[in-house]
């Protein structure tokens, strides 16, 4: 089994299997996160969504949505929750916060 495979994997194991739904949260949330999969995503809709949109992740996509991955499940999901709270949340003067 390929390294690229067994990264895939465990992300879809740490994140996406995870009934701890902080990790979801910070995982999708993640700017960098974010822009691959909508390159996913499309690139899965052209191909009539066949597999699923990981498949069409090249190695380094893979390999920064797996550390990203492994970071968050090393992260308590408390800390997770107020990071992402305190980003969306407007401070005493109205604006968000800045992540």
């Amino acid at each position: 089994m390929s390294n690229i495979l067994k990264m895939k994997q465990e992300i879809v194991r740490l994140i996406d299997e995870s009934s701890e739904q902080a990790y979801k949260i910070a995982f999708y949330s993640n700017p960098d996160v974010s822009r691959i999969l909508e390159r996913l995503i499309a690139e899965w809709e052209r191909n009539n969504q066949k597999g699923i949109p990981l498949d069409y992740a090249t190695e380094e996509e893979v390999e920064v949505m797996y550390n990203i991955a492994v970071k968050i499940s090393k992260t308590p999901p408390q800390a997770l929750m107020s990071t992402y709270l305190s980003g969306i949340m407007p401070s005493s003067s109205g604006e968000k916060k800045k992540r």
